[in-house]
């Protein structure tokens, strides 16, 4: 008897082990009821992402878009595919590395609005773009021209109510110019003024300059991230040039020594990029005046910039009287 009934127990605690065990596996395969569980509240029906900024997204829905490539990031768990649309910067998670586009190369996505979990969390579930294909649709090929980027003209201020020699820009130009040109300009402006002035008050870790040639290339304020990134990427395998930019310097219109730009012409010929300008300088302190002429020599090879040749001319000194108050 006493065999028996051990025999019942065990038999017992089995079926109850087994029981358990398939429950436990019946709710693993319930996604549903899991996603319910986790997020606690109903799961959204409609969703936004800037590259449909006036629409409804829903999920299993594939949409296709014409995007500017600007780069790829394998550094976490995810890789993101990173696009620009209508001057918005926006990451798709795309878990493959297939991928060969130069940036600001013209490609077709087609992409979902579709779950995701961040890695070692497995309680939070979020929802984002994730791309499923791409192709390119137009090579990114430099167009043979030359172009007076920047000039100086006397045009009147409305509140100060008199005429100043300001600064002009080549808007036409700028409304199509390539990211390699854009790249060569954001690197020859770093080191030289543009009529640069605190948005609003100064901050104290000086990082709302804003400047003329930055701003009209929607790269930001000066020596931001989106500023000395762009550089970065062009310029990646230049030990010298990305030693330079560590040192970008952030100086205001009216400061004590400063100089700035009188023009600016680029040219364009093969894969060849060529920035020249005139540039002056001045010491308020020391009534010392200063001005000299670069040009600089760059090449686009392999989806990158290199900068061939700096030529500076000697600078001219000049001095000039210091009015006391």
């Amino acid at each position: 008897m006493r065999k028996i009934a051990l025999l019942s127990l065990l038999l017992i605690f089995t079926l109850l082990f087994s029981f358990q065990s398939c429950k436990g596996k019946e709710e693993t395969l319930l996604p549903k009821n899991a996603i319910e569980e986790v997020v606690q509240t109903p799961i959204p029906t409609e969703f936004e992402s800037k590259l449909r900024p006036n629409e409804k997204l829903k999920l299993g829905i594939t949409y296709i878009d014409t995007v500017k490539y600007v780069a790829f990031n394998d550094d976490a768990d995810d890789f993101y595919f990173i696009v620009e649309k209508n001057k918005d910067t926006i990451a798709l998670l795309f878990n493959s590395d297939e991928y060969k586009y130069i940036r600001g190369e013209e490609i077709e996505i087609k992409w979902e609005i579709d779950s995701m979990r961040y890695a070692g969390d497995d309680s939070y579930l979020n929802f984002t773009e994730h791309l499923y294909k791409a192709k390119k649709l137009k090579s990114l090929k430099l167009t043979d021209k030359k172009t007076k980027f920047l000039w100086r003209e006397n045009l009147y201020n409305k509140e100060l109510k008199a005429n100043f020699n300001s600064i002009v820009l080549n808007e036409n130009y700028i409304a199509q110019i390539s990211e390699p040109e854009k790249a060569a300009l954001a690197y020859v402006s770093t080191f030289v003024g543009n009529e640069c002035g605190w948005d609003g008050t100064a901050a104290e870790n000086r990082t709302n300059l804003k400047c003329k040639i930055l701003s009209a290339l929607d790269l930001g304020y000066q020596c931001s991230y989106t500023h000395l990134e762009l550089i970065r990427y062009w310029f990646r395998n230049d030990k010298d040039i990305l030693k330079e930019i560590e040192n970008c310097p952030t100086t205001p219109d009216g400061a004590t020594i400063q100089d700035t730009f009188d023009e600016i012409t680029i040219e364009t010929k093969g894969n060849q990029i060529t920035v020249y300008f005139k540039a002056n300088g001045i010491n308020m302190r020391e009534g010392t005046s200063w001005s000299w002429d670069e040009k600089h020599y760059f090449e686009f090879k392999n989806n990158e910039l290199i900068l061939k040749e700096k030529a500076i001319s000697p600078v001219v000194h000049d001095t000039f009287e210091v009015r006391g108050n």
